[in-house]
């Protein structure tokens, strides 16, 4: 994926493989996945290919938001035809392993929380759905959020890891600046 021009249309990246999507739970009625063009108000949305892997990061600006505001996000389907993604969550990262057994890969992911769980891929209407959903699914897929405060920049890298691609959540606004 080509780097992408500063904007306020929130952008749905393709990781390497699996499905990414973000939404918003606020305060009310205010429970929704963000559609792939979408402009959304109080956040600029930024993606940048990674020059030493396979992989993208995305930078979330909070440029407006109400204290009540949360960012949430799914991730799954690496096989979307089959059911066997695995997932090892340690603090703000985890690792998907897909494919075939004893032919396995894997993808790296970083994300701005530690507030991550196993969810129910098919009952994902809304945000707020899915990250109460619960892990007894036959469609396991991971669900987080963190709060939308002002200023903030929030950060999401999807990779694929080898010997130069071996990243730390901190390690990510840097990086982020650092490729043009």
């Amino acid at each position: 994926m080509a780097a992408m021009p500063d904007s306020t249309r929130a952008q749905t990246p393709k990781p390497p493989v699996g499905t990414f999507r973000l939404g918003i739970m606020g305060k009310g009625d205010v429970d929704r996945w963000f559609a792939g063009a979408e402009r959304v108000e109080g956040l600029v949305f930024r993606t940048k290919t990674l020059p030493d892997t396979r992989g993208i990061i995305l930078e979330v600006s909070v440029v407006q938001a109400s204290a009540t505001d949360t960012l949430c996000w799914s991730f799954g389907d690496c096989l979307p035809d089959a059911d066997v993604n695995v997932y090892s969550v340690e603090g703000q990262a985890f690792t998907c392993y897909y494919g075939e057994s004893m032919k396995l890969r894997t993808l790296q992911v970083l994300t701005p929380t530690d507030d991550i769980r196993l969810s129910d891929g098919r009952r994902n209407a809304t945000p707020r759905q899915l990250y109460a959903s619960g892990k007894r699914t036959e469609r396991p897929l991971l669900a987080g959020r963190c709060p939308l405060r002002q200023g903030d920049k929030l950060y999401f890298c999807f990779y694929e890891q080898n010997d130069k691609a071996d990243y730390n959540y901190f390690l990510l606004p840097e990086l982020f600046a650092r490729i043009r």
